[in-house]
Protein backbone atom coordinates (compact mmCIF):
# COMPACT_ATOMS: atom_id res chain seq x y z
CA UNK A 1 0.00 0.00 0.00
CA UNK A 2 2.05 3.09 -0.87
CA UNK A 3 0.83 6.59 0.02
CA UNK A 4 1.00 9.77 -1.68
CA UNK A 5 2.44 13.23 -0.92
CA UNK A 6 -0.58 14.18 1.43
CA UNK A 7 -0.61 10.53 3.27
CA UNK A 8 -3.82 9.34 1.38
CA UNK A 9 -4.01 5.98 -0.59
CA UNK A 10 -5.49 5.53 -4.04
CA UNK A 11 -9.31 4.29 -3.22
CA UNK A 12 -8.96 1.50 -6.02
CA UNK A 13 -5.78 0.14 -5.05
CA UNK A 14 -7.21 0.15 -1.47
CA UNK A 15 -10.56 -1.74 -2.27
CA UNK A 16 -8.60 -4.66 -4.16
CA UNK A 17 -5.99 -4.78 -1.01
CA UNK A 18 -9.01 -4.99 1.73
CA UNK A 19 -10.89 -7.47 -0.46
CA UNK A 20 -7.41 -9.52 -0.07
CA UNK A 21 -6.98 -8.70 3.53
CA UNK A 22 -10.78 -9.96 3.72
CA UNK A 23 -10.69 -13.07 1.77
CA UNK A 24 -7.22 -14.54 3.77
CA UNK A 25 -9.58 -13.81 6.94
CA UNK A 26 -12.27 -15.20 6.05
CA UNK A 27 -10.30 -18.24 5.06
CA UNK A 28 -8.47 -18.34 8.64
CA UNK A 29 -12.27 -18.49 10.28
CA UNK A 30 -13.11 -21.58 8.28
CA UNK A 31 -10.04 -23.12 9.14
CA UNK A 32 -10.97 -22.73 13.22
CA UNK A 33 -13.71 -25.85 12.88
CA UNK A 34 -11.08 -27.96 11.14
CA UNK A 35 -8.09 -26.94 13.58
CA UNK A 36 -10.68 -27.72 16.73
CA UNK A 37 -11.34 -30.90 15.11
CA UNK A 38 -7.99 -32.00 15.04
CA UNK A 39 -6.67 -30.61 18.72
CA UNK A 40 -9.48 -31.13 20.36
CA UNK A 41 -8.44 -33.02 23.99
CA UNK A 42 -11.13 -34.81 25.67
CA UNK A 43 -9.27 -35.25 28.93
CA UNK A 44 -9.19 -31.96 29.65
CA UNK A 45 -11.67 -30.59 31.88
CA UNK A 46 -14.08 -27.92 30.96
CA UNK A 47 -13.68 -24.36 32.48
CA UNK A 48 -15.96 -23.13 35.51
CA UNK A 49 -19.04 -21.39 34.14
CA UNK A 50 -17.57 -17.97 35.74
CA UNK A 51 -14.71 -18.30 33.02
CA UNK A 52 -16.78 -19.13 30.38
CA UNK A 53 -18.92 -16.56 30.63
CA UNK A 54 -16.28 -14.09 30.95
CA UNK A 55 -15.00 -15.31 27.47
CA UNK A 56 -18.70 -14.60 26.12
CA UNK A 57 -18.80 -11.25 27.50
CA UNK A 58 -15.11 -10.15 26.07
CA UNK A 59 -16.77 -11.64 22.55
CA UNK A 60 -19.76 -9.68 22.73
CA UNK A 61 -18.19 -6.41 23.66
CA UNK A 62 -15.80 -6.90 20.75
CA UNK A 63 -18.76 -8.07 18.21
CA UNK A 64 -20.64 -5.24 19.57
CA UNK A 65 -17.04 -2.90 18.34
CA UNK A 66 -17.57 -3.83 14.90
CA UNK A 67 -21.17 -3.05 14.87
CA UNK A 68 -20.49 0.50 15.91
CA UNK A 69 -17.15 0.24 13.13
CA UNK A 70 -19.07 -0.45 10.36
CA UNK A 71 -22.61 0.95 10.78
CA UNK A 72 -21.29 4.44 12.56
CA UNK A 73 -17.88 4.70 11.76
CA UNK A 74 -18.00 3.90 8.02
CA UNK A 75 -21.29 4.67 7.32
CA UNK A 76 -20.47 8.60 8.53
CA UNK A 77 -17.60 8.36 6.22
CA UNK A 78 -19.83 8.51 2.95
CA UNK A 79 -22.46 11.02 4.86
CA UNK A 80 -23.19 14.15 2.42
CA UNK A 81 -22.91 16.46 5.07
CA UNK A 82 -19.28 16.05 5.41
CA UNK A 83 -18.02 15.86 1.84
CA UNK A 84 -14.71 14.85 1.53
CA UNK A 85 -12.08 14.16 -1.50
CA UNK A 86 -11.72 10.04 -2.38
CA UNK A 87 -8.46 9.87 -1.67
CA UNK A 88 -8.50 10.78 2.22
CA UNK A 89 -12.03 8.84 2.15
CA UNK A 90 -9.94 5.63 1.04
CA UNK A 91 -7.35 6.08 3.49
CA UNK A 92 -9.94 6.39 6.97
CA UNK A 93 -12.09 3.67 5.06
CA UNK A 94 -9.39 1.32 5.10
CA UNK A 95 -8.50 2.04 8.76
CA UNK A 96 -11.94 1.34 10.02
CA UNK A 97 -12.23 -2.01 7.65
CA UNK A 98 -9.17 -3.11 9.21
CA UNK A 99 -10.66 -2.82 12.68
CA UNK A 100 -13.15 -4.57 11.76
CA UNK A 101 -11.62 -7.69 10.33
CA UNK A 102 -9.29 -7.30 13.53
CA UNK A 103 -12.52 -7.56 16.21
CA UNK A 104 -14.52 -9.74 13.59
CA UNK A 105 -11.89 -12.51 13.88
CA UNK A 106 -11.53 -11.63 17.85
CA UNK A 107 -14.95 -12.37 18.15
CA UNK A 108 -14.76 -15.62 16.52
CA UNK A 109 -11.29 -16.52 18.21
CA UNK A 110 -13.31 -16.26 21.22
CA UNK A 111 -15.40 -18.99 20.40
CA UNK A 112 -12.15 -21.13 19.47
CA UNK A 113 -11.12 -20.76 23.07
CA UNK A 114 -14.12 -21.51 24.71
CA UNK A 115 -14.30 -24.93 21.99
CA UNK A 116 -10.40 -25.55 22.70
CA UNK A 117 -11.31 -25.76 26.54
CA UNK A 118 -14.39 -27.68 26.01
CA UNK A 119 -16.81 -24.95 27.13
CA UNK A 120 -20.17 -24.78 26.93
CA UNK A 121 -21.27 -25.30 23.37
CA UNK A 122 -24.50 -22.90 23.35
CA UNK A 123 -21.71 -20.38 24.18
CA UNK A 124 -18.91 -20.88 21.55
CA UNK A 125 -20.96 -21.81 18.95
CA UNK A 126 -22.62 -18.31 19.00
CA UNK A 127 -19.24 -16.31 19.16
CA UNK A 128 -17.56 -18.04 16.14
CA UNK A 129 -20.75 -17.61 13.83
CA UNK A 130 -20.98 -13.92 15.04
CA UNK A 131 -17.41 -13.91 14.48
CA UNK A 132 -18.22 -15.22 10.74
CA UNK A 133 -21.32 -12.73 10.27
CA UNK A 134 -19.20 -9.69 11.24
CA UNK A 135 -16.75 -10.27 8.82
CA UNK A 136 -19.09 -11.16 6.19
CA UNK A 137 -20.98 -7.94 6.91
CA UNK A 138 -17.55 -6.08 6.64
CA UNK A 139 -16.92 -7.13 3.31
CA UNK A 140 -15.18 -3.84 1.54
CA UNK A 141 -17.09 -1.51 -1.26
CA UNK A 142 -15.72 0.98 -3.18
CA UNK A 143 -16.38 4.35 -1.64
CA UNK A 144 -18.69 5.73 -4.71
CA UNK A 145 -20.53 2.23 -4.49
CA UNK A 146 -21.49 2.82 -0.80
CA UNK A 147 -23.95 5.78 -0.47
CA UNK A 148 -26.09 4.18 -2.99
Amino acid sequence: MSLNQRGAMDPPQVVRTLRLVFAVMLFSLCLYPVVITQVHDSSMTPPDRTFQFGLTLMGIVTASVVLYLRFVRIAGLYSPIEPMDDKTLATQAWTYYILCYVFSEATALFGFVLAFMRGDPKLYVPLYLGGMLLMLLCYPRHPANESQ
